[in-house]
């Protein structure tokens, strides 16, 4: 599903569920992508209840990387193996302007 975008990666998850497949987002890359990451799983419909639940799962990248945090304000952290869904507008997190030049490849 690798730089689909949302809509393309929403179809491949229906399709591959279809077929009892399991899609599980993996993010190497800043808190933004990690913000899109979670956006995207919040969009999908809740699996169907049940006795034993299948929580939605995210892969990330947690070596030391100094320009995946300083991208945004407020960086997202896992907290006992979960993570709040931004709720700000759009991704919900602000871009820090400033560490996007810094670190920017001109």
């Amino acid at each position: 599903m690798a730089a689909q975008g949302m809509s393309k990666s929403k179809r491949t998850t229906y399709m591959a569920e279809a077929f009892g497949v399991r899609c599980i987002p993996h993010v190497w890359g800043t808190q933004i992508a990690i913000a899109a990451a979670l956006q995207f799983l919040a969009s999908l419909p809740r699996p169907t209840p049940s006795m034993n639940p299948i929580e939605p799962l995210l892969e990330l990248d947690r070596t030391p990387n100094p320009i995946r945090d300083a991208v945004v304000r407020e960086p997202i952290e896992p907290n006992e193996g979960f993570m709040a869904i931004p709720n700000k507008l759009g991704l919900g997190v602000e871009v820090e302007r400033r560490a996007l030049e810094r670190y920017s490849i001109r």
